[in-house]
């Protein structure tokens, strides 16, 4: 650390005042880039006073270091929110330049720099920042139509067919997007869906392989044959420039150059184009073929496709989640045209001499290892002349043959595994296998083919009789190998990843390790417990979090293994590749609408720590973190496959995972299914409190800074297809467990402790009781169904009385008719009863 410092702090101006810093507006313009000055400067206004004292002091301007503090707008009863360090780069800014670009502040933000002083020998000295500005709001460059609004205007996207007439285009799909523009505003489009804005706009590799057809990648990073940002940093259709310093690389950068490009500040208008083949818009960008039909009679097909577009307009803000604000909007794009067969689809491989008289293409179909370690490709070509390829020929000595430019000790056997029966341009099956195994097979490798050529008028027959020609040539480059480490330690930040079967282990402190509970096969009724935790060697001490931001699953195509390796094309599971049959992303902490909640109708019931109120003792754990997940859905594929769980996470220290996506505290709250109107008692995300940790200050912390901070890493998921499963007697949450674990009592699946008698007996009860309901309305309704005597009923009585002084017993009647009631009391009665006698 030297001691230098500056004469005087330094001061902040836009961009189009930096020649006329003395008479620069107060509160500088929204929408154009800000400059810091130093007193070291000749812009400086003081300059003839201090630059005398900057030589002095040996103090080199050009090795400046700059950091800029940024604060949202004040709140309309004047209360400002506090200056944070602008640290979100981005792909084409940076924020330790001399200059802060528009995208991080707007109308009415607080802005300041600071600068350090460094010597002509490049050692640092002290910092001193400079005076507050607050951004103007009267003034602007591309001003809203409302001050003070928020939102998007709509934008407007068109897909067209070139043709063969387009002179630097021909055949393509032009592709081309007008979005209005605003001071402040990012946009950013895609053909997949955007969201993590803290990732998807960072320098590192994730948005290479998510977003193959986007803005967001730089000229020199695209993966198709044209892009979006090209290496041009002037629009052609201005002349000169609009704002001072507009095209200047050194001031702003020649990545922002390049982007701004697109933007034409006088009509503050978007303007993106692009260039796609067909193979490129499907495979790369997303896109769907609707028809492909022939039409009659001409070598010509119909062709209607279908590309989903997403535009997002992005507004940095200190206060927000990630630090990005956007709004989001999407569109399906549509396209229907006529096309000569064969010239849009350009994804087979021509034969390397393109002066010969005969054609050919071969187009790979599939690549695996075997058991054995022996390499096995599939591929078909298609011969454009009139004959076939074939392995061998009498007439000729020579053979079909595969080398390799990279292993030239390794031999390969071809075969023809089956051929059209024509001879008119037919398509043909092929394989050739390594003789041996290695490690790594990527590189170029050599098909020699034989055309085998027969007239015109020759019809089809078996054997095959035409004459042999000299072989041709096709170049395929393979990037395949055997095992290697899914993900570099570079990518990882030196983290371990486990995947664990017993809850009880997934909670642990991790102190006695995990032993033979990392390598735990799951059934169908397991649950799927992942672990990731910062390497203990680091000693990073309780001053880190570390936070898992998403996870995904994927499985792979003919034992296609995934890995990450950005450099090498290679994203593991993050981004939809060809070579990869399914790719879930069930888990994204800073956009869950996004996720895949289930597989054909299977939850994943994909669940973070901090999501689960009975894992806090994970949560409060610093430097590891974990999630959940369900392993039914994974046995809804073809049995066999083999799954990976990939996952991206931060590693920061306590200060800066605040600004980020952390650890959330979780809290009860009831929501009403929009379903059936039932209360259900759920946990959420309380995002205005964090998880209460107890955490010492940062002990060693000098392994850290090397990275950004953020990492990668994945595990692959064995699963157990024959293993019988039992019922674990200890496990709160009657989840099913395969085998014995060390503190579980293992059962038989006979064993009356697993007989579920309580249901039994209720059902048993239940049926007993619809049985007696059963009898008694059917004795109910015998009754009253049966007949009565017609006239009065009769009611019978004994009678005792005296005749000439003898008792006698008699029985007196009483008619009791229906509807009629005696009026006659019993001593009258009685009395015509004894008259009687």
């Amino acid at each position: 650390m030297a001691d230098v410092t500056f004469p005087a702090p330094p001061m902040i101006v836009s961009l189009r005042d930096y020649d006329d810093a003395e008479h620069a507006d107060v509160n500088p313009v929204p929408g154009y880039p800000l400059v810091c000055i130093t007193p070291c400067s000749p812009k400086h206004p003081k300059y003839l006073k201090t630059g005398t004292i900057c030589s002095r002091e040996g103090i080199n301007d050009t090795l400046t270091q700059y950091r800029w503090r940024v604060s949202a707008p004040s709140y309309v009863d004047g209360v400002t929110k506090a200056l944070q360090d602008a640290e979100s780069s981005t792909f084409f800014t940076n924020t330790h330049m001399i200059t802060l670009d528009s995208i991080y502040f707007g109308a009415g933000s607080r802005v300041q720099c600071a600068a350090r002083a460094v010597n002509s020998k490049g050692d640092p000295g002290l910092e001193l920042p400079s005076k507050t500005v607050t951004i103007s709001r009267k003034d602007g460059i591309c001003m809203p139509r409302v001050l003070g609004s928020f939102g998007a205007e709509p934008f407007t996207a068109k897909l067209r067919y070139t043709g063969p007439g387009d002179a630097d285009h021909p055949n393509m799909i032009r592709l081309s997007v007008s979005i209005p523009h605003r001071d402040g505003m990012l946009p950013i489009i895609s053909t997949r869906k955007l969201s993590n804005f803290e990732l998807t706009l960072s320098p590192d590799g994730t948005r290479l392989g998510q977003h193959r057809c986007s803005n967001l990648l730089d000229s020199i990073e695209k993966v198709t044959k044209f892009g979006f940002i090209t290496n041009a940093t002037r629009n052609p259709n201005i002349i000169g420039e609009v704002e001072p310093y507009q095209y200047n690389p050194d001031l702003r950068g020649a990545s922002a150059l390049r982007f701004y490009r697109n933007l034409d500040m006088d009509s503050c208008l978007w303007e993106f184009v692009s260039y796609f083949d067909m193979s490129e818009l499907v495979q790369e960008c997303g896109g769907k073929i609707r028809t492909d039909g022939q039409v009659r009679d001409l070598k010509q097909s119909f062709v209607s496709v279908s590309v989903p577009f997403y535009v997002s307009y992005i507004f940095h803000s200190p206060v927000a989640t990630g630090g990005w604000m956007h709004y989001d909007l999407t569109s399906q794009l549509r396209l229907n045209f006529v096309y000569d067969t064969a010239i849009l689809w350009q994804n087979g491989v021509g034969a390397e001499d393109d002066t010969a008289s005969l054609q050919g293409y071969l187009y790979p179909t599939s690549m695996t290892i075997r058991d054995d370690g022996r390499l096995v490709v599939n591929f078909r070509t298609e011969a454009r002349f009139r004959g076939r390829f074939v392995v061998s020929h009498p007439g000729s000595s020579l053979e079909s043959m595969v080398m390799s430019d990279s292993n030239p000790d390794l031999t390969f056997t071809i075969s023809l595994l089956r051929s059209e029966p024509t001879f008119a341009q037919p398509e043909q099956t092929w394989e050739f296998i390594s003789d041996f195994g290695v490690r790594d097979y990527s590189g170029n490798y050599k098909i020699k083919l034989i055309p085998c050529t027969t007239t015109i008028d020759q019809k089809y027959s078996l054997p095959i009789v035409c004459s042999p020609r000299d072989p041709m040539t096709f170049d395929l480059d393979v990037r395949f190998q055997q095992v290697s480490d899914p993900v570099p330690t570079q990518f990882s930040l030196n983290t371990q990843f486990y995947l664990l079967r017993q809850r009880q282990l997934w909670l642990s402190d991790g102190s006695m390790g995990f032993g033979e509970g990392s390598d735990a096969a799951f059934g169908p009724e397991d649950n799927i417990y992942g672990r990731v935790m910062v390497d203990p060697v680091q000693s990073l001490g309780d001053g880190f979090n570390l936070n898992i931001e998403k996870v995904f699953l994927c499985t792979g195509k003919d034992g296609y293994i995934p890995k990450y390796e950005p450099s090498s094309g290679e994203f593991g599971c993050i981004a939809e590749s060809p070579n990869l049959l399914h790719v879930f992303k069930i888990i994204d902490k800073g956009a869950p609408s996004t996720v895949i909640a289930d597989y054909r109708e299977v939850p994943f019931d994909a669940k973070l720590a901090a999501e689960d109120s009975n894992a806090q003792s994970l949560v409060q754990q610093s430097g590891s973190d974990g999630f959940g997940i369900s392993a039914k859905p994974l046995f809804m594929v073809d049995s066999g496959r083999q799954w990976f769980a990939h996952i991206i996470y931060t590693v920061r220290s306590k200060k800066n995972s605040q600004r980020g996506i952390g650890k959330r505290s979780i809290t009860m709250h009831q929501y009403i299914s929009a379903a059936n109107g039932v209360i259900n008692s759920m946990p959420a995300v309380n995002v205005g409190h964090e998880v209460s940790r107890q955490r010492r200050a940062v002990e060693d912390s000098k392994n850290i800074g090397k990275s950004k901070g953020r990492g990668t890493n994945m595990a692959i998921i064995a699963l157990n297809y024959t293993t019988s499963q039992t019922l674990d007697g200890n496990n709160n949450e009657g989840k099913y467990e395969i085998g014995k674990s060390s503190d579980d009592k293992t059962q038989s699946p006979t064993d009356s402790s697993n007989v579920p008698i309580i249901p039994i007996a209720v059902g048993i009860g239940v049926l007993l009781l619809v049985i007696i309901v059963i009898l008694v309305v059917v004795f109910y309704r015998r009754k009253r169904s049966r007949p009565k005597k017609a006239g009065a009923a009769t009611e019978t009585k004994t009678v005792t009385v005296r005749a000439n002084g003898r008792p006698r017993s008699v029985q007196q009647s009483h008619a009791n008719k229906v509807g009629k009631k005696t009026k006659q009391s019993d001593t009258e009665k009685l009395c015509k009863f004894k008259q009687c006698f």
